[in-house]
């Protein structure tokens, strides 16, 4: 499987792609905290390795109600597992 490196977190699958393209459905203001809140819920996992499966459970701890439909929707259109 193909992985790919950001800080400690090993990304396998299209965990990668799902966690750049919830970063950029942010507005571009505010891109930084959801990608700092992404990191943090992934630390708190505990995981080393990010499958598409943790990207669905971070993604549903740390996503604002509000956005969390639209945001679970792109997991889906990325999802190959």
């Amino acid at each position: 499987k193909k992985r790919q490196k950001m800080d400690e977190f090993e990304f396998t699958e299209n965990s990668r792609a799902m966690f750049d393209e919830a970063c950029l459905l942010s507005p571009w203001l505010v891109r930084h905290f959801t990608r700092n809140g992404l990191t943090k819920g992934l630390k708190e996992e505990g995981c080393g390795v990010v499958t598409e499966e943790i990207m669905y459970t971070v993604c549903r701890k740390v996503t604002p109600p509000k956005y969390l439909d639209r945001t679970i929707e792109l997991l889906d259109t990325l999802k190959t597992v």
